[in-house]
């Protein structure tokens, strides 16, 4: 028996995983993309590549704002069990890509031209504006595959049904590389056809997640019935610090688009920031994964109001974000010449020679970029959107294009390549200091950056918590409930009733639902309310709703399963949730 939040800790281990391969999937269509044009079609088409990644990066406004709003709410009202008002957010924020998608394809369709010349394809560069056009017009009908990928990626794991997004994303992958080089060696098409081909990738992507819907009981059904545009506003607002850091990154790139254009006055350049920009945007991927799953786990959290469950999520995430942030930067600072070598051709020897050196100049930055986006999504996850949002901009544009225009004419294209150590130091002290002003000295404790007031949640004196790992361990579990409750001031009753209930569901989790070698567990939760007593039993094991199981044997013999019975007909109140593959009993006395 320890008094831990063991489940988070495996909840973020297996979720991560997913976040980040699904993160990087839902642009690895692009990188695919990159790859192929700088191997069959040239330096000149990977140019022509690079000016058209701020659009990829706008629609990833979008995408995050809607994708990590929803998450964030619909986490948020999960962990408070609110199932109407998360069935409610998600069908707004369909409605709501719906619309922003036909908006955004036919801005596109109708001015790619203009668009082409504004992201830099004009002057030095006006040769590339063709093949630029062209591969928007390709990549245009992507664009909304592209944000619904996003939204399903987060929401689906809320619901349950992570593989099926693994499954989507190996069947997208498959079809795009196939696609890319059948254009590539078969149909010539060009830059249109390579757009067409990612395209088709996604939609058969989206067709898959989108039997998820189909099965029966899950969290997230649509319905226009009872919609609010209160809902919309919440989640504008949560994922607004996303907008801001997507909105960042396209200014970004347009910067130092420009800054490469105007110092080496060559599309070699500007095809090596390309192939830079596409590992960045990989890496990136990899460990805003990390900060997806720090969200998600906030905005649970945040619902139920457990200071101790948001300490382990900060330790667990500062753990992952160093490990994970190592294993993305070694390979990238060693093997930074093939990586480079994988996106040109004989005639772009060059363009590899500068953008190894970029990427492993950039690696440095990595561990960096995963702790400070990470914080972002934290910040987004408790819905403290004011520093969320400063970060992301300071992040994801200020700290960075101020260095780079400021050591452009002396260091040129390696001035691009270190203002992003620049920026990540940057923003890193600035949460240091920020913690620093929070605490009124020097930070250096996990609950320094907790970054909430004293007053959430309960008190640590009013709650007692333990997790349980065997079911020899129940007993243990519930007579230290009720010495707790007993030095709290519980009645007789009371203490019974919290240290029975213990007993009788903990030994049904530890019998039915513990399985030899899963790993799975069982956090107990004792609240001392003002209005009475709470008691929360969180498991990572098999969906299984006490509440739902009473009520549908109502007729059956009362001598079965007398224990279950008797905990949800003798509670106030009891509720059950699913989500995130674990189940949360709610029971109050």
């Amino acid at each position: 028996m320890r008094k831990n939040q063991s489940i988070i800790n495996k909840l973020y281990k297996g979720s991560v995983v997913g976040f980040i391969a699904a993160a990087v999937a839902a642009l690895l269509g692009v990188l695919i993309d990159g790859i192929v044009i700088g191997r069959f079609l040239g330096p000149d088409s990977m140019a022509a590549y690079s000016l058209v990644t701020p659009i990829v990066n706008l629609t990833s406004v979008f995408s995050g704002v809607f994708s990590t709003g929803a998450q964030v709410i619909c986490a948020e009202r999960i962990g408070a069990g609110d199932v109407k008002g998360t069935r409610r957010a998600f069908s707004i924020c369909m409605v709501a890509t719906v619309a922003v998608s036909v908006l955004l394809v036919a801005s596109i369709l109708l001015f790619r031209d203009r668009i082409a010349v504004l992201l830099g394809a004009t002057g030095n560069s006006a040769y590339l504006l063709k093949d630029a056009s062209e591969y928007m017009l390709g990549l245009s009908f992507s664009l909304p595959l592209l944000i619904m990928l996003f939204e399903f990626n987060t929401l689906m794991r809320l619901d349950g049904d992570a593989n099926r997004v693994i499954i989507a994303v190996g069947t997208m992958t498959f079809l795009d590389i196939a696609g890319d080089l059948l254009n590539a060696l078969v149909f010539k098409k060009g830059m249109l056809g390579m757009g067409l081909a990612t395209t088709f990738s996604y939609l058969v992507a989206i067709i898959i997640l989108f039997f998820h819907f189909a099965k029966k009981d899950i969290l997230l059904k649509f319905s226009f019935k009872g919609l609010r545009w209160s809902d919309l506003r919440d989640i504008l607002a949560t994922g607004s610090s996303s907008a801001v850091g997507n909105g960042s990154a396209v200014l970004r790139n347009t910067t130092l688009n420009h800054i490469m254009v105007a110092t080496v006055l060559s599309g070699t350049a500007v095809g090596a920031f390309g192939v830079v920009n596409s590992i960045i945007g990989f890496a990136q991927c990899v460990m805003i994964g990390v900060g997806l799953t720090t969200s998600m786990i906030a905005g649970m959290i945040l619902g139920e109001q457990d200071r101790s469950s948001l300490k382990e999520l900060v330790k667990t995430t500062l753990i992952a974000g160093i490990v994970i942030g190592a294993i993305v930067t070694v390979p990238l600072f060693i093997l930074a010449k093939p990586v480079a070598a994988a996106f040109g051709n004989k005639d772009g020897a060059e363009m590899v020679a500068l953008a190894a050196r970029g990427i492993r100049i950039y690696s440095v930055s990595i561990i960096l970029y995963g702790l400070n986006n990470a914080f972002v999504n934290y910040m987004q996850g408790l819905r403290r959107m004011g520093y969320s949002i400063v970060f992301c901009f300071l992040q994801n544009f200020l700290f960075i294009a101020i260095p780079a225009l400021s050591l452009a004419g002396v260091w040129d294209t390696d001035a691009v390549w270190f203002a992003f150590i620049i920026g990540e130091c940057a923003t890193m002290l600035s949460i240091f200091i920020l913690a620093g002003i929070h605490k009124k000295g020097f930070p250096f404790r996990i609950k320094d950056f907790l970054f909430v007031p004293k007053t959430f949640g309960v008190p640590e004196s009013e709650s007692f918590e333990v997790s349980i790992n065997d079911i020899s361990e129940v007993p243990s579990a519930s007579l230290a409930v009720r010495d707790f409750c007993a030095g709290k001031g519980a009645t007789k009753k009371e203490q019974l009733l919290l240290s029975l209930f213990t007993e009788e569901i903990g030994n049904n989790i530890a019998n039915y639902g513990f399985e030899e070698g899963k790993g799975q567990s069982l956090d107990i939760r004792v609240i001392h309310a003002p209005d009475g007593w709470i008691l929360r039993l969180r498991d990572n094991c098999k969906m299984f709703d006490p509440t739902d199981w009473v009520n549908q044997h109502q007729g059956d013999d009362p001598a079965k399963n007398i224990g279950i019975r008797m905990v949800c007909n003798m509670a106030k109140e009891s509720n059950y949730l699913n989500s995130m593959d674990l189940n949360v009993l709610t029971l109050k006395i």
